[in-house]
């Protein structure tokens, strides 16, 4: 079963942000994420966080989740957040992994197609906003069938740290497109983010430390080979395509921001025919795994 956060007790999602808490009131849950000494003890960070939240607290959207406020007390910084219920994909990707529990193809898609409809809302608000850390760590699926991105302050505050793509992929699990110099958190890093989280899906599991970024080609083939033989012949390359584009590696023919990369996924001949069936396939995958029932989106 999808793993669960315990209402007052600490837990890590392994994604180098720090520890976490929920406290549940009925419908509502706050979760206090008490950041890692790496983040909490840096001033330039710190200020970039608290920038990037008031910038984004007046965003009103359901796909994303708002920071309520940050708490300073000495060395120990909080990042207050205000969240539905719901279970995290990164949960749900171990799930399916450690179970072998049956996903169809296309409740799959329909679930890329929420995440990357997700990413869409917020690059198409006005502004420029992007997120910056979007991972399965950070994307929450709701019972009535929602996707939420949670964790969205960071991307200025990453910047700061001035690490390379390497190891922001080793301490934050962020993917990260090449760069001559230092990364940048804009929304062509964000369509990077979430071309690797929709490969994760793809392929029913999390990435691996080892597999990215040198291994990641490779991966995109794996994954694409299985929904040829599971769909059509002609479904492999398209997809393929897709996440060479979002995952940058032609930068040539590299999406510029999630919109661009939805108007695409939204063309392609598998996910325009099957998306009836897929939120179907997805309601009854989320009820399987998940403790609680699942609400169909209406």
């Amino acid at each position: 079963m999808v793993k669960r956060a315990l209402p007052g007790v600490p837990y890590s999602l392994d994604d180098g942000l720090g520890f976490r808490r929920v406290e549940s009131n009925g419908r509502k849950h706050i979760e206090i994420l008490a950041l890692a000494p790496v983040l909490a003890n840096h001033p330039i960070v710190e200020q970039a966080i608290r920038d990037r939240a008031s910038r984004y607290a007046d965003l009103d959207m359901r796909s994303f989740a708002p920071v309520r406020r940050l708490e300073r007390t000495g060395a120990s910084l909080q990042i207050v957040t205000e969240l539905p219920p719901g279970v995290r994909l990164l949960h749900l990707l171990a799930d399916l992994e450690s179970t072998r529990e049956i996903a169809p193809e296309a409740a799959l898609f329909e679930l890329a197609s929420l995440i990357i409809n997700a990413v869409a809302s917020l690059h198409a608000w006005p502004g420029g906003f992007a997120h910056g850390a979007i991972n399965p760590a950070h994307i929450l699926l709701t019972p009535d069938g929602r996707v939420v991105l949670t964790d969205g302050v960071f991307g200025a505050g990453f910047e700061a740290l001035q690490r390379n793509r390497e190891a922001l992929w080793k301490e934050f699990r962020l993917a990260m497109p090449p760069a001559a110099n230092l990364a940048r958190f804009d929304q062509q890093t964000d369509v990077t983010q979430m071309g690797a989280v929709i490969l994760a899906v793809l392929l029913r599991r999390p990435l691996r430390l080892a597999e990215y970024p040198r291994g990641v080609s490779d991966l995109v083939v794996t994954a694409t080979e299985s929904v040829s033989e599971r769909l059509s012949s002609a479904s492999g390359p398209t997809v393929r395509m897709w996440l060479q584009a979002a995952l940058q590696i032609h930068q040539r023919l590299a999406f510029r921001s999630a919109v661009e990369a939805q108007r695409l996924f939204s063309e392609l001949a598998t996910i325009r025919e099957s998306r009836s069936e897929g939120a179907m396939a997805l309601h009854v995958l989320l009820s399987t795994l998940c403790e609680e029932p699942v609400v169909k989106a209406r």
